[in-house]
């Protein structure tokens, strides 16, 4: 049976493929800077499967695409900073609040997310993962 998706993530691989051929970047180069199989990136960007929070986090570290806009369509398609780039100019929580304006509940989650990701270290990260991957519902 055929898996219906609603709501953001209806389109997230979609989206994917589209930040990705404005580079233009190969999926096999993408897949290999993102460290995940090219197989895996045809079925997220065919929208067979939804990225894991690991994937996210390594798009985030890795390229300079704006995790907000992949995940809800909303703001601007990349960041301003430089990938990867930790400089502090802009946090996650003003890139968010530029999407999402008046809800700041969902900022401030999305800003713990990364945060968590980034510095918890590696059992926090894969507490953090496997928590995600039980509690998605799968739209």
């Amino acid at each position: 049976m055929e898996e219906k998706r609603s709501g953001a993530a209806k389109y997230l691989g979609r989206r994917l493929r589209e930040w990705r051929k404005t580079l233009p970047l190969k999926s096999y180069e993408l897949a290999r800077l993102i460290k995940i199989s090219q197989g895996s990136l045809s079925d997220i960007e065919n929208d067979k499967s939804l990225p894991s929070a690991d994937t996210l986090a390594k798009l985030y570290q890795h390229t300079n695409i704006n995790i907000i806009w992949l995940l809800t369509g909303r703001g601007p398609m990349t960041r301003t900073d430089p990938a990867g780039a930790d400089d502090g100019k802009r946090d996650v929580v003003e890139e968010a609040s530029e999407s999402y304006g008046e809800d700041q509940k969902l900022v401030e989650l999305i800003a713990k997310l990364v945060r968590i990701y980034k510095k918890g270290g590696h059992e926090k990260r894969a507490h953090l993962v496997g928590f995600l991957n039980g509690a998605d519902p799968g739209d």
